[in-house]
């Protein structure tokens, strides 16, 4: 994945170390959420949301109440699909393993993409975000907006950036080739400082398109008018 990302992202893939003052690193989003969306759960039943505008104002923006893709998803949508294409057998592997091993999460995590506008199929799945993350090295957080489990795919050349899991007092030295899954809600984790250069995928799933599964944004009490 280094020399891809070299051209994928020119100018930012080199060997650079996070003990530094003012570090700071890329990080590029793609996929589907549906934080900040406007709900539904004051609005008239005989209205369809696309006819429906509030008091006092010239523009709506409707889409603004389904999910919606990322920035980075919409800006670069062929940068997306490259690194979607180099996910895949990644991506395929852990669809299958999931399914197996762990099939509550597997199921959940499944649901939440196949319920997305316009039968989109998302990019990670059954994860509906992917993070690209060059030369990253995080404090302490925990990603309380994280649906279940999440992976963390590491490439490049380093030595150094363990992921520390604080509540259950773990490090992983991971490396290139390993797979780490977590549940990043409920731990809270960090990277180690590192020499050289380290990126990394992440895989994930925005918990607040449980909203949208289960109640359309709390669009769904508005009645349907047959033609």
């Amino acid at each position: 994945m280094a020399p891809r990302a070299s051209v994928l992202f020119p100018g930012e893939c080199y060997p650079d170390y996070s003990d530094r003052p003012l570090y700071s690193f890329l990080a590029k989003h793609y996929g589907w959420w549906n934080r900040y969306t406007q709900k539904g759960r004051l609005a008239p039943a005989d209205v369809h949301p696309f006819q429906l505008q509030k008091a006092g104002t010239n523009k709506t923006n409707y889409h603004q109440r389904i999910p919606y893709q990322s920035k980075d998803m919409t800006n670069d949508l062929e940068e997306c699909q490259i690194l979607e294409g180099i996910l895949s057998p990644i991506t395929q592997f852990l669809d299958e393993q999931l399914s197996q091993l762990l099939p509550q999460e597997h199921s959940k995590l499944a649901s939440l993409g196949e319920t997305l506008p316009g039968a989109a199929t998302p990019p990670a799945y059954p994860f509906t975000n992917f993070v690209v993350n060059i030369c990253a090295s995080t404090s302490a957080h925990k990603d309380s907006n994280d649906e279940g489990l999440c992976v963390v795919i590491p490439f490049g050349d380093y030595t150094g950036g363990e992921l520390c899991l604080y509540e259950p007092g773990l490090t992983f030295p991971i490396q290139p080739g390993d797979i780490l899954m977590f549940p990043s809600s409920k731990f809270t984790h960090f990277n180690l400082h590192f020499n050289g250069f380290r990126g990394s995928f992440v895989l994930h799933t925005d918990k607040k398109l449980g909203e949208w599964k289960v109640q359309r944004n709390h669009w769904n009490h508005i009645h349907r008018h047959e033609a």
